[in-house]
């Protein structure tokens, strides 16, 4: 897997597992709601690891809708997987954050021409000029 889908593939997987230790996913009994969420996001895992190139619209779908109706699990979300997963998603961002994801992003884009493999987690801490990641 490429090495921004697997980033984007473990930060859908933890987000997953956090949400399900909070209110109301880690009811015994879910709405229909939750419930309908949680398919939606285990198949939007599984298109992931796939590499099915439509993850990317409904990541963003998902995403969008995790914002609105859980408004209280956002600091759940690392930051960096609404610039990556983009489209409506960036609207999340504040103009500090779309600044150091552009530099993040001619960073990689550099990393990538000359060929060096690299982890997106600790190119986001250098670009931060910090060792902790964003979240």
């Amino acid at each position: 897997m490429e090495t921004r889908n697997q980033y984007i593939f473990n930060a859908c997987t933890e987000l997953r597992q956090r949400i399900s230790e909070h209110s109301p996913f880690d009811q015994q009994d879910l709405a229909e709601e939750e419930i309908d969420f949680l398919e939606k996001w285990d198949q939007l895992t599984l298109n992931i690891q796939a590499n099915d190139t439509q993850y990317v619209f409904d990541a963003q779908e998902l995403l969008a809708r995790f914002i609105r109706c859980y408004a209280n699990l956002v600091p759940l979300i690392k930051r960096e997987l609404l610039w990556f997963i983009g489209g409506e998603c960036l609207h999340f961002l504040g103009d500090e954050e779309l600044a150091l994801y552009q530099q993040l992003e001619e960073h990689l884009y550099e990393l990538d021409t000359q060929e060096k493999e690299y982890d997106i987690a600790e190119q986001i801490s250098l670009i931060r000029g910090d060792s902790t990641q964003i979240h």
